[in-house]
């Protein structure tokens, strides 16, 4: 399946909190978004035309989540318990749908206009 998932860094706990840590090369308008639980969002996929969708690059900090993925190239399909925090890089031509188990909060990186432009539906 051509989804990665892996956990976002942490730098260091104490009795305030956690500070964790990553990196991206891209710039601009990133979507900050609020699910309720048993919310479903997605249920489409990129054809990988906007660079900033390809892949999509999705950050869930708070909660959990079920990510359910085909592969539209060898239909292929899969479905993935996300725990915050964790990033999630979804390839071109995967059809993909999450589901909030809880309340959870997640960044994409990029922006409404990019997401509008490469986004299809079944």
């Amino acid at each position: 399946m051509r989804i990665t998932i892996s956990p976002i860094n942490l730098k260091a706990a104490d009795e305030r909190g956690a500070l964790h840590y990553f990196s991206t090369d891209r710039t601009g308008e990133f979507l900050l978004v609020y699910r309720n639980a048993g919310s479903i969002s997605g249920q489409h996929y990129h054809k990988g035309n906007s660079a900033d969708k390809n892949p999509e690059d999705m950050l869930l900090v708070q909660g959990t989540a079920s990510l359910h993925c085909r592969d539209l190239n060898t239909n292929e399909e899969k479905t993935f318990e996300l725990v915050a925090p964790t990033r999630v890089l979804i390839q071109a031509n995967v059809w993909h749908e999450l589901t909030a188990i809880t309340d959870i909060v997640f960044v994409e990186l990029n922006s409404l206009v990019e997401g509008s432009e490469d986004t299809y539906r079944l």
